[in-house]
């Protein structure tokens, strides 16, 4: 069995085995573990725990003992622990791959060593490689270093009543772009760092980030008090880091563009009305993309349960194994929660289509969370469509539509519908231009395109190609926050 020194064994060595274990190990992030729906009442303590190899395990505090250890580690103190549990370590979202973690118990002994130094900052890097190669699925949280190359506003979101907020981080490093997702508290420590006088490349270190995928892209996002970013931390990585770049043929005076292909940072207006191709009903099944269709809801089709029971992943449960099992994740669920499905049929005044709603766009017909609105119908027949959503019948709405061959949507026959737009206003404004073609569609400019000088007259910048599309660059204001370069890139056509 491994030992480090003085009698401690070397964390790589710890497994299930009965022992009396014995760690000095480095406190590197400690976190509360909760659910969405009870925030307020955590059910576990997580901490990542290195030791002088540098090897890493995750420990857990139960709730049954989170009052006894509340406040006893404090992160970057280095501690001596013992007569600690071990247990196999599984499920989603595991801060490293050790395949055992600690489990404190009642009975353990936490000692602070003072004065020890293990340098160690815990770190784990990955590529943007390894992010890709995950199609968007992992079962660990990430560690990644990177160059911000561009900033989003702040976005304010409505997710089934519960308010949050929304930054994103467009980032590269020598294999490949990247972008981050920050939500919720993380975003006043973003905004915080712009704020601050810029001095040169910003380079961030995401530690214990969620891979996810978003509009077939995979990306990065923060983990609810698990995630911390440093932000040009003065740490020998990050020297070695920047020092690296130009060896990788990166530039090191990149401009941070203004995130703007995305539909959150927009109007309404503008996204229904000037940021996608309008389509009838009978020419989605021509293209790939997303497409506005100004439908009527004709018929509510009653062929399976309007909701469904999910996942933290937000994928169906499964309970043909006789208790929920996510096929997705390749786990039990325990914290499951029902999630709207509803598919309608719609006509254009032409032609006719099958249309899937989900979760946001139902809730944003209803402004009633399923959760609420099936204790609503307590004691009826769950099955049964509710009087609410039967009244989206004959509603004329404009529907922001998805058009792709997806083999795991399985809705042979049916489009997915993104958003959903009953506004009467720009209703009108899209009937009285019902003949427009396509209009102009946002694009993000890419990072490191060196914008050029502005003209006289103080807006067009200059014409450039890029590929087989052609290019406006238009200067724009920076964020206010940030004192950073920004640009817009606007291509024509679809």
């Amino acid at each position: 069995m491994a030992v480090v020194s003085c009698g401690f064994h070397g964390v790589k060595s710890l497994c299930g085995i009965r022992n009396p274990w014995r760690v000095k190990v480095k406190l590197v992030r400690i976190w509360n573990r909760c659910a969405v729906a009870t925030l307020d009442d955590p059910f576990a303590t997580q901490m990542l725990l290195v030791d002088e190899e540098g090897d890493r395990i995750e420990a857990t505090v139960q709730k049954h003992n989170m009052k006894k250890f509340a406040n006893v580690m404090v992160e970057g103190h280095v501690y001596k622990i013992t007569n600690f549990g071990v247990m196999r370590n599984t499920g989603n979202f595991r801060a490293c791959a050790h395949e055992f973690k600690i489990v404190f118990n009642a009975n353990m002994k936490i000692i602070i060593v003072p004065n020890a130094a293990i340098p160690s900052m815990g770190f784990c890097l990955v590529k943007t490689s390894d992010i890709t190669k995950t199609s968007g699925r992992s079962q660990f949280l990430l560690d990644f270093m990177g160059i911000v190359t561009g900033v989003s506003e702040e976005i304010n979101l409505n997710k089934q009543g519960r308010a949050t907020r929304l930054m994103l981080l467009d980032m590269v490093d020598e294999m490949g772009n990247i972008r981050c997702a920050v939500f919720g508290q993380l975003v006043d420590t973003i905004l915080g760092f712009l704020a601050l006088p810029r001095q040169g490349l910003l380079v961030v270190i995401i530690q214990l980030g969620r891979v996810n995928l978003y509009k077939g892209e995979v990306g990065l996002q923060n983990v609810m008090n698990a995630t911390k970013i440093w932000w040009n931390p003065d740490i020998p990585i990050a020297v070695e880091f920047k020092n690296s770049l130009a060896v990788h043929e990166i530039e090191t005076d990149v401009v941070i563009s203004l995130i703007a292909d995305r539909a959150w940072p927009v109007s309404m207006s503008d996204e229904f009305l000037q940021l996608y191709p309008r389509k009838n009903a009978g020419q989605l099944h021509e293209m790939e993309g997303f497409f506005i269709v100004l439908a009527t809801i004709k018929e509510i089709v009653e062929e399976e349960l309007w909701w469904y029971t999910a996942c933290t992943c937000l994928k169906a449960v499964n309970f043909s194994r006789g208790f929920p099992y996510c096929d997705d994740c390749k786990r039990p669920v325990f914290d499951l929660s029902p999630r709207y499905r509803i598919k309608v049929l719609v006509s254009d005044g032409d032609d006719c289509a099958h249309f899937i709603m989900f979760d946001s766009e139902c809730f944003s017909l209803l402004n009633k969370s399923c959760r609420d609105l099936l204790a609503d119908s307590k004691g009826e027949d769950s099955a049964a469509y509710p009087y609410e959503i039967l009244n989206f019948i004959w509603m004329e709405l404009l529907f922001r539509i998805k058009r792709k061959e997806d083999p795991n949507f399985g809705y042979d026959d049916s489009f997915r519908v993104r958003r959903i737009c009953s506004e009467s206003s720009i209703i009108s404004g899209f009937t009285d231009n019902i003949d427009d073609e396509t209009p102009l569609k946002l694009k993000f400019a890419p990072p490191f395109t060196k914008v050029g000088h502005s003209e006289p007259n103080g807006t067009v910048m200059e014409v450039s190609s890029h590929g087989n599309s052609s290019f406006t660059e238009i200067e724009v204001s920076p964020i206010s926050c940030a004192p950073i370069t920004c640009c817009w890139r606007v291509q024509c056509g679809i």
